[in-house]
């Protein structure tokens, strides 16, 4: 029987290759005088020196944890090693095969999702968000940020309080302006009345200067009574604070006072505890005196139980010896008593043996007669053991050469059971290295696929944030224009109140260019929807959708 095979431990993680592996990727590529890129549904399977350099494979393959060289088809020979037998070269091949085929099954699975994801993607108008992402520098994150339903409800509330504020804003002016039409109104009467009325229209005016010196007054009065309202609540929030003040200070005093009394009772604890601690030293102290007396109470009986030892044992070692020569005594007199009783015997022995030499010889005279007669009887069965003897030794050798015969062939099977046994083995150690092997692949397939999730994740992550630092940049230029248009609300209609005052103060009313005025300041940008007509960083996906076409 020849010697059985014995298989190698399996070396590397997944390549088998002799000789310079393959080329993946742009060195293929470059090497083939630029050709089309490879994908996975245009990837050769039997081409041993085949590569991947889709961007969306590699991405594919990057999110299933696959490395693009472990899909490449490996031939029978590469898996091939010294005194390893074909049967497990064939196993070793199926299995990183199988493999194969499934790490490329998933890895095509996962690319029409990244398909199927980029379609949906681009009947969603995400060309449209990449397009714009790119044109204008910044990410998709924050042009959907800009457009998202939130910054619409704060471009509404935004329009809404710039109505209010217009619609304030031009009630008031208004009604200022139809305060001036009514004095011009009736500057122009007076004039036409005549002289005959100049003093009617005299009286009238200073009516109409006391009604207007009246309302200045009443409002220097309300600016005054604003004024000591003002004073009277700064006395106030000044009484309370030095309130506070003088509370903080006696809640101050009244933490030092506990403080203090805290103190003391800590004194006083540790005063007593001194004194509990030489209590506690003391009593160790009379503790250890006392331990220290037993202690040699305990010594000097230890010294008594000792020698009472040493007495009763020279006591016990003469009674042994009394009882040993007490019993040497006794044993010398059996000696004695024995050897007596021997002396009798051999008398009494040799009596017997004479008796018997005579009945011997007797015996013998009758045994030589019956030798003779035997003689002839043993020489007759002689000759019958002799023959069954050959016959007897016949059978042994034929049983003896069955018996080798069986031996042989029970060693050949016990030969080829060893060797069936050791190729079991082998096959046995080659599955539990293919199952080892196997769970290192899916181990480290796990880990890239987790790197890959923790990537994505990571990058929406990012894009998430990009998207709440513009959506809060637009959130505070929106705010910061609904102050600049409140700001702007108050300046006109002072300049409007501070223009009519002048014209009182002149007694030239022109409502025309008062109207005229009026127009302009309703006609800028923060009291209409041109304040919102773009972002501060880019424009709207309407706007930029028109650009682009």
């Amino acid at each position: 029987a020849s010697e059985p095979l014995k298989s190698t431990p399996l070396r590397g993680v997944f390549w088998f290759w002799r000789g310079p592996p393959p080329k993946f990727g742009g060195a293929s590529r470059k090497e083939d005088g630029g050709k089309a890129t490879v994908s996975l549904d245009t990837f050769d399977e039997s081409n041993p020196r085949g590569f991947i350099n889709s961007p969306r494979s590699i991405q594919a393959c990057k999110l299933e944890g696959v490395l693009p060289m472990e899909l490449v088809h490996k031939p029978i020979e590469c898996f091939a090693e010294k005194n390893l037998s074909p049967r497990l070269v064939k196993l070793r091949y199926d299995f990183f095969e199988a493999k194969r085929r499934d790490l490329l099954a998933a890895s095509k699975r996962a690319r029409d999702a990244i398909l199927a994801d980029e379609k949906r993607a681009s009947e969603n108008s995400s060309q449209q968000l990449e397009v714009m992402a790119r044109d204008f520098g910044v990410s998709k994150g924050a042009i959907l940020a800009l457009n998202s339903d939130g910054l619409k409800q704060e471009r509404k509330k935004l329009l809404k309080a710039q109505e209010t504020e217009k619609k304030w804003l031009q009630s008031a002016l208004n009604a200022e302006l139809n305060q001036l039409k009514a004095l011009e109104n009736g500057k122009a009467f007076a004039e036409k009345e005549g002289d005959n009325e100049v003093e009617r229209l005299k009286e009238n005016s200073r009516k109409m200067k006391e009604l207007n010196d009246k309302r200045a007054s009443d409002e220097e009065r309300k600016q005054m009574e604003a004024e000591a309202r003002q004073k009277l609540e700064k006395q106030i929030a000044k009484e309370e604070f030095h309130k506070q003040q003088e509370e903080i200070k006696r809640l101050g005093e009244m933490q030092a006072f506990r403080e203090k009394e805290a103190y003391v009772r800590q004194v006083a604890a540790a005063d007593a505890k001194k004194q509990a601690e030489a209590d506690k030293e003391r009593k160790r102290e009379e503790e250890y005196n006392r331990t220290e007396a037993r202690k040699n109470e305990m010594r000097a009986l230890d010294l008594r139980r000792t020698d009472i030892l040493e007495q009763q044992t020279q006591q016990k070692s003469a009674q042994l010896a009394d009882i040993q020569a007490k019993r040497d005594e006794r044993i010398m007199g059996s000696i004695q008593a024995n050897m007596e009783l021997e002396h009798k015997r051999r008398d009494e022995f040799e009596n017997r043996q004479q008796v018997e030499a005579e009945r011997e010889e007797r015996l013998m005279q009758a045994k030589a007669l019956q030798q003779e007669e035997g003689a002839k009887r043993s020489f007759q069965l002689m000759m019958r053991r002799k023959v069954i003897q050959q016959e007897a030794n016949q059978r042994m050798e034929e049983r003896r050469g069955a018996i080798l015969e069986q031996h042989e062939v029970t060693e050949y099977r016990l030969l080829e059971h060893e060797q069936k046994k050791e190729r079991y083995l082998d096959f046995k150690r080659e599955l539990d290295g293919l199952r080892g092997k196997n769970k290192e692949i899916n181990v480290e397939r796990q880990r890239r696929r987790e790197e890959s999730v923790r990537e994505m994740v990571a990058e929406q992550v990012r894009k998430k944030d990009d998207k709440i630092d513009a959506m809060n940049g637009e959130r505070k230029r929106l705010w910061a224009l609904r102050r600049h248009a409140q700001s702007e609300a108050y300046r006109a209609r002072e300049q409007v109140k501070s223009e009519i005052m002048r014209q009182r103060i002149t007694s030239k009313f022109n409502s025309k260019a008062l109207e005229q005025k009026l127009a302009s300041i309703m006609q800028q940008d923060c009291f209409t929807e041109k304040l919102l007509g773009g972002s501060a960083s880019m424009p709207t996906l309407k706007q930029a959708s028109v650009e682009s076409h």
